[in-house]
């Protein structure tokens, strides 16, 4: 036997081996082996007895190259799984190795790197670099500081948390800049704004509210200095530690507001109700006359009286309260506030008691009760100016006036048109005690200077006593004759004894005098034929509004 033929044969057989076994190749087809012709013609030669052996070997080359062939396809078909491949003798997977082919072109047992755990490793390594940088805790406690950051940072996060490093970088990089947008925008500024306008000296709060302890480390920061506080977080700690300072810098914050908003609330509600009771005085004192009108807003809103405190000097009383708020000092504020408010109601008082001594003026003579808290240098002050515009008697005993002499008044002797600041005060104030003592016959025929008749205008007007009845008819039929703080009726459509103008008229005038309740009053021209409407406050249903002014008119006038 030709030993460099063999020699040959076997070169040959081994280059088919490296290229049956080499790692990612495909199948080897059979028509593309040369080696098989070459050992054809090496079988030719020797012939015989090396036929055989040749043939024998040549069995083997098949061999090898449809077992590489089947390798190969194997292992590629089970990394495309991320599974592990078999041995093709059968060997586990777990052993992490599979034949290759060694440099001499045989096959050995090194282990080829497993692609699917390479892939998990690589994985853990990316959802590490996460949680070690930013981590889920982190995001939520920045969430409610840049809410719409930590959104898209959670949106972006693949799943699995297996982000890339530079990934982690960009959302670090991110969120940091988040926290300092909120940071220009005042978001860590503790100043509060006060819906009066101006802020609160937040300095001047309790030391819980004035100090802050910062973590991890336990440091006291001022108030003033909370702004500083997160500026210094972000620019020397982790994210981890900035991220626990932004917070409790973010939560202080909210706790300074929510307590001064606590504490204004029922300053604010206090002082509504002092301002509220100061537009009804100004509206009061602008419905008196003449010499009247001119002396009311004299002593009551200018408060040229050594008894009475003004409307403006209540109004400064109020900005008092208020620089007290804004200072912090709350209990102060509330006092100085109340007693405003209190102010307020007695100055009421007194113009209410003043509209119904000229409504009593108005239908006839009878006494006034002065109530308490009204100076009895303020009403003596009125008394003369009163007899002199109405042309009536006044007197001042020191508990109530009397009116007397009214039968000259109304026979056109006045020389203004009869006024007053309002019958009674608002729902749950006190009222002046005024007892009419009309004189003469309440017969509707009467026409002596007794009667309950005025003239104004040359048209006989009744008083509201005279007819109270038919007053108070009207008021009921106003009952859901309407909405939204306002009712109305068609004057012609009432009963003719109720359809008159000397009806009308004494129930639009005793209606204007209740500016507490009503707004305006509005009697057409000529009617009836025409409509009669009562507008009321804006803190006056037309329900409440109707029961109040009948309860009110019954108590003055009877009916």
């Amino acid at each position: 036997m030709d030993v460099d033929r063999f020699e040959g044969v076997q070169s040959g057989i081994a280059e088919r081996t490296e290229l049956a076994t080499e790692p990612g190749t495909t199948a080897v087809p059979f028509e593309g082996v040369r080696s098989v012709e070459s050992i054809e013609s090496v079988v030719g030669i020797t012939g015989g007895y090396g036929s055989t052996l040749l043939a024998a070997v040549s069995a083997a080359v098949l061999l090898v190259v449809a077992v590489g062939a089947l390798t190969v396809y194997r292992r590629r078909a089970t990394n495309t799984f991320g599974g592990l491949s078999a041995s093709p003798t059968g060997g586990s997977a777990s052993d992490g190795g599979s034949a290759s082919a060694d440099g001499n072109g045989g096959t050995s047992d090194a282990t080829e790197p497993n692609v699917g755990k390479s892939d998990r490793s690589d994985s853990d390594g990316a959802s590490t670099a996460f949680d070690d940088q930013i981590g889920d805790r982190t995001l939520d406690q920045l969430e409610p500081v840049v809410p719409d950051a930590v959104s898209r940072v959670r949106d972006r996060l693949p799943l699995g948390r297996n982000a890339t490093p530079n990934t982690v970088d960009t959302i670090e990089r991110d969120l940091r800049q988040a926290v300092e947008g909120a940071l220009d925008e005042g978001l860590f500024d503790p100043t509060v704004t006060s819906p009066l306008g101006g802020t609160y000296d937040v300095v001047n709060l309790p030391s819980r509210f004035r100090e802050l302890t910062v973590p991890p480390g336990g440091e006291t920061a001022h108030v003033a200095d909370m702004e500083g506080v997160v500026r210094a977080a972000l620019s020397g700690r982790d994210l981890h530690e900035a991220a626990r300072i932004v917070t409790a810098v973010h939560e202080h914050c909210q706790e300074i507001e929510s307590h001064i908003r606590r504490r204004e609330g029922s300053y604010l509600e206090t002082r509504r109700e002092a301002e509220r009771t100061l537009e009804d005085i100004r509206g009061m004192t602008n419905r008196f006359d003449g010499t009247l009108a001119d002396r009311v807003r004299e002593f009551v809103v200018d408060g040229r009286h050594e008894a009475l405190l003004g409307v403006r000097d209540i109004e400064r009383r109020i900005d008092t309260a208020d620089r007290s708020l804004h200072a912090c000092a709350f209990d102060d504020a509330d006092r100085a506030v109340r007693n405003a408010e209190r102010a307020g109601d007695d100055l009421l008082m007194a113009v209410d008691f003043l509209g119904g001594v000229t409504g009593t003026i108005d239908h006839g003579s009878g006494r006034i009760e002065v109530p308490e808290g009204v100076d009895d240098a303020f009403v003596a002050d009125l008394v003369p100016i009163l007899e002199r515009q109405y042309t009536v008697g006044v007197e001042f005993d020191g508990d109530e006036i009397v009116v007397t002499g009214g039968e000259s008044s109304q026979s056109g002797g006045r020389g203004s048109a009869p006024s007053g600041g309002g019958g009674g005060s608002r729902p749950g104030g006190r009222r002046s005690g005024s007892k009419p003592e009309a004189s003469g016959s309440p017969s509707l025929g009467d026409s002596t200077g007794g009667s309950r008749r005025e003239r104004s205008s040359g048209r006989e007007q009744l008083t509201p006593d005279a007819v109270a009845d038919e007053i108070l008819f009207v008021l009921r039929e106003l009952d859901d004759r309407g909405g939204n703080g306002a009712v109305e009726c068609q004057t012609e459509l009432l009963p003719d004894a109720v359809a008159r103008r000397e009806v009308l008229e004494p129930l639009a005038t005793f209606c204007r005098r209740q500016t507490d309740l009503v707004a305006s009053v509005t009697l057409q021209e000529n009617a009836p034929p025409g409509f009669f409407e009562i507008e009321f406050t804006e803190r006056t249903t037309a329900s409440t509004g109707l029961n109040s002014l009948r309860k009110r008119f019954t108590e003055r006038h009877g009916g």
